[in-house]
């Protein structure tokens, strides 16, 4: 019983990282009032900004949701249009998807393949240690973030809270892996083989007694080769970042790989992980 009263603890107390001091209003047109909602009515909504002392009535029918500073969401219009598309705020609530991680090496843009590799994992990660969250295939995120025209190249022109709505999420994962090479191990090493010829002359005679020698003094042949193998090393660094459908920043943190190989991120990628609101171990 201790045991458990001490995981719930914990994960209470992990959960506190995205808690809010104030009311979030998200209006159907993407504006976000932050303030203390003071009354709802049966057609608006009475609403104080923070730092100030203004009443405002906010109509219901220009509200998506209000997230109140206890954590508990309240829907209004379920549906909102962005870009064009139609997306259900409600059912966004505890969805999470991973973005590609973006992938630099020796300060150039890396392979495409990796950067989806370091997504899967970093998938398989957060979903094998799971708190009550949904998490979207990353097959199913990048054929939606294709189909919304969101690209590598133009994905800066889009906030994390536009990216949440695009995948029909209320939180993305998003991580950056730096690899640059640093200095190089050689290692080597030498054989030597020794080599005679038998003297065709040495015999035993009848008494046993060896008459001559075995092997051949003049004979003799030693041959050495040698042999080197150099090893490269890496510096890796990484930086994590979850958003949510807001586009507010709740979780931020690098970390530098004490490892030296090429694939320390994996390493990197646990750590940061477990130092998430979002992991359960």
């Amino acid at each position: 019983m201790r045991s458990f009263l001490f995981f719930v603890l914990i994960v209470l107390g992990t959960f506190s990282m995205v808690a809010q001091n104030s009311d979030i209003i998200l209006k159907t047109n993407g504006e976000e009032m932050e303030g203390t909602v003071k009354e709802i009515n049966d057609d608006a909504v009475k609403f104080v900004y923070k730092n100030e002392s203004v009443n405002y009535n906010v109509k219901k029918s220009d509200i998506v949701k209000i997230t109140f500073a206890s954590g508990r969401i309240e829907f209004f219009n379920k549906t909102s249009s962005l870009k064009g598309q139609d997306v259900n705020i409600e059912d966004h609530h505890n969805r999470v998807a991973i973005l590609p991680f973006a992938y630099i090496k020796d300060e150039s843009k890396g392979s495409e393949v990796l950067s989806n590799r370091i997504q899967q994992e970093a998938f398989s990660v957060f979903n094998k240690h799971n708190v009550e969250l949904k998490y979207q295939y990353p097959r199913t995120t990048n054929a939606l973030l294709i189909k919304a025209g969101v690209t590598n190249n133009n994905i800066d022109g889009f906030t994390m809270g536009e990216i949440c709505h695009v995948l029909g999420v209320e939180y993305v994962i998003q991580g950056t892996v730096s690899v640059e090479k640093t200095q190089q191990n050689t290692f080597s090493s030498s054989n030597a083989t020794i080599t005679s010829k038998r003297d065709k002359k040495a015999h035993v005679d009848k008494k046993g007694n060896l008459i001559g020698n075995i092997f051949n003094d003049n004979k003799i042949k030693t041959s050495s080769s040698s042999s080197s193998t150099t090893v490269q090393n890496y510096s890796t660094s990484m930086i994590m970042n979850i958003y949510n459908d807001r586009g507010s920043n709740i979780f931020s943190q690098d970390h530098t790989a004490f490892w030296n190989t090429q694939d320390a991120y994996k390493i990197t990628l646990k750590y940061l992980a477990k130092r998430t609101p979002f992991y359960k171990k």
